[in-house]
This record gives C-alpha cells, sequence and structure tokens, in this order.
C-alpha cells in the first residue's frame, strides 16, 4: 500500500515539481486501484492454486519495483504507470495475506491477526505523513520513494520458504449459491474503501488548502494513521472475543466515519482536526473485521472469497479518488467532503443488509 499512499502524502510537493491538478491525482490514485480490481479475483485463485507465500513474494517485489519507478518519474504519464504497478502487489497480497492468517492463526485469535494485516493500510499512511516534514521538506519527496522500495525490498527478501508452503494450498472452489453474500459485501465495501481511500490520498491537500501549513498537515496524516492503526487493532482484539455480530459492527463503523467526515469540510481547524481523527478511527478501523466476518463463513475458500470482496474494495478505492479530484476542481473541498460524508454512510447501511444473507450460509 506505501506506494500509492506516498504519492498522496507528498502530493504538495510532487505536482508542485511535476504540476499535478487535483483531477490529475485522482487519476493516478485511480489508476492503482483499477488494477487491483481487475487482478484481485484472479489473485484470490492463484492463492488456493499455489499457496500464499509465493503470492506474498511477488507482492513485496512490485511493490518495490513501483516505488522505485516513481522515484524516477519525470511526467504524469511516468507516476501513473509506475503507481499502477503498486496496484498490482496490492491485488497480490490481500488475499493471500488473508490465506495465511486462517490456515496458519487459531480461530480464536484471527480478529486480532486480521487486525494487524490491515494495520498495514494505516501504517502506510502514517509513514507517508512523516515523510512530508522528513523527506519531503528536506532532501526532497524522490527519496522517500527510494526508502519505500527498499523496505518493499527488504520484505520480499522476509518472506520464508516452509513445509507449509505445500500444505496451505487449497482445491476448494466458490459455489454458486455462495456469491450473492460476497456480491452485497463487496458493494458495501466498494463505497467504504472508496472514503478511506480519499482520505488517504487528499487528506494533506485540503488540509493545506483550509489554511494548515503543509509540515502540519502531515503531522495530523500521520497522527490519523496512527488512531486509525491503533483502533484496528482494538477492534480485532474485541471481534476474538465477541461471538458473531462482526458485520454489523463494520456497518455502524462506516457511518462513524461517515459523521467525522463532515467535520473534514469545516474551515475551522479544530473541527477539521477532530473531523479527521474520527473519520479515521472509525472509518478506517472496520477492514480487519469485515476480512474476519467474510472468513468466518467462507472458511474452505479464504482467498478466493476475500478475493471477491477485495475486487469491490479496489473498485472503490479507484473510482473514490477519481471522482473526489473531480469534486474538488468543481465544488471545492468543502462540498467534496459532504458528499464522500454520504457515501460512508451509504456504505454503512449495505454492509448491514448483507447480514440475513449470510446468515442463510450458516
Amino acid at each position: 500500500m506505501l506506494p500509492v499512499f506516498l504519492f498522496g502524502g507528498l502530493a504538495v510537493q510532487i505536482s508542485s515539481e511535476l504540476d499535478l491538478s487535483a483531477s490529475a491525482k485522482g487519476q493516478v490514485v485511480f489508476g492503482y486501484f483499477a488494477v487491483s480490481a481487475l487482478s484481485s479475483a484472479w489473485s484470490g485463485r492463484m492463492t488456493e492454486r499455489f499457496g500464499p507465500q509465493i503470492l506474498m513474494r511477488a507482492a513485496a517485489a512490485f511493490a518495490a519495483t513501483s516505488a522505485l519507478t516513481v522515484a524516477s518519474a519525470r511526467s504524469f504519464g511516468w507516476i501513473f504507470a509506475a503507481v499502477a504497478i503498486g496496484g498490482l502487489s496490492n491485488a497480490l497480497a490481500q488475499p493471500a495475506a488473508n490465506a495465511l492468517v486462517v490456515y496458519h492463526v487459531d480461530p480464536s485469535r484471527r480478529g486480532f491477526a486480521l487486525g494487524v494485516k490491515q494495520a498495514a493500510i494505516p501504517t502506510a499512511t502514517l509513514v507517508a505523513g512523516l515523510a512530508v516534514p522528513a523527506v519531503g521538506l528536506t532532501v526532497g519527496w524522490r527519496w522517500a520513494f527510494v526508502g519505500a522500495s527498499s523496505i518493499a525490498l527488504a520484505a520480499a527478501l522476509s518472506i520464508p520458504t516452509t513445509a507449509g508452503e505445500i500444505e496451505t494450498r487449497s482445491t476448494a472452489k466458490l459455489q454458486r449459491g455462495t456469491l450473492l453474500p460476497l456480491i452485497v459485501l463487496a458493494s458495501g465495501s466498494c463505497l467504504g474503501a472508496g472514503v478511506a481511500n480519499v482520505l488517504g490520498a487528499f487528506t494533506t491537500s485540503s488540509a493545506v488548502d483550509a489554511g494548515i501549513s503543509p509540515g502540519a498537515a502531515g503531522g495530523l496524516l500521520a497522527a490519523a494513521s496512527a488512531l486509525g492503526l491503533g483502533l484496528r487493532l482494538l477492534s480485532g482484539w474485541l471481534a476474538d472475543r465477541r461471538d458473531g455480530g462482526h458485520v454489523t459492527a463494520v456497518g455502524f463503523m462506516l457511518i462513524g466515519g461517515g459523521i467525522g467526515i463532515v467535520g473534514m469540510a469545516s474551515d475551522q481547524s479544530f473541527i477539521l482536526v477532530l473531523g479527521t481523527l474520527l473519520a479515521f478511527g472509525s472509518g478506517w478501523s472496520w477492514p480487519g473485521v469485515f476480512n474476519l466476518a467474510v472468513v468466518s463463513f467462507y472458511t474452505r475458500t479464504p482467498a478466493a472469497a476475500t478475493g471477491v470482496t477485495q475486487t469491490g474494495s479496489y473498485a472503490g478505492g479507484a473510482i473514490g479518488p477519481l471522482l473526489m479530484g473531480f469534486m474538488v476542481e468543481q465544488l471545492g473541498y468543502d462540498w467534496a467532503w459532504l458528499m464522500v460524508s454520504i457515501a460512508a454512510v451509504a456504505g454503512g447501511v449495505t454492509i448491514l443488509q448483507a447480514r440475513r444473507l449470510l446468515a442463510r450460509l450458516d
């Protein structure tokens, strides 16, 4: 996830050098998640066939390539293609990591384990936020991507080859009658992920537009990301101590995030900061619990099932920032954030509607 969120965090500095508009920034994020959406279901099937470790190594290698290519970018087209490579990395990593958790983690700890895994996303935005004052405003934004490439390469080399790699392959396939709940869940996650990725891509630019300094805007993104990270871990830990109800929890988390986003439309710094923290804290803490709900109902095909739901997430991740860039140029950040808030609430309501369909699978 680091290439796309690092791009979002350093968008002010990148745009200043390469002359990118708000809509162009949205298009870059769109390309990343469009590639993820198109390859996610295929990635889930490949994970079931070859095992998660192989796919995770490939994901880290593509992420390293993406970040290093961004570091050498000289134009919009170069940036777009480089970040899109990272989209393939994302699609490979998510179902593989979900499957690894299901196959190797005790069911009583899966919620926390998936929370740790999903903490990767706010960690990426935390790093992106810290990179603004630490790297972007000192030695330049390109060096931040060089560092990201080094981290990804280290991750690729650190994934061990084990005998369990053969054991965690599966021949099970999704049955046609089990697809409808996944489609509804994918629709809700489409809205929710679109909101989440807009937050990651536009928070710093929006804060600067509201009068906050670039360094402070990066600090706000880092603080909000840290809160989202902590609450992902906490929500996973709490899910392990609860008997079901995961889908309901996800729905209300998204609705709470939508309320926070309303505050991001304010031109008052205090309200904007509080709204940002609530938006990240509630509107970003749901994916681990969401994946736990999916794999709890699809224990025989966790990678294939989450490959379907992640397709919705990636589609939202692609469309959300693209629409956000357009709305910012036409309406300004205040009205654009209000539209994003409505999308968050709609996503929560859609997730809640999936409960009855999933109950039939029990």
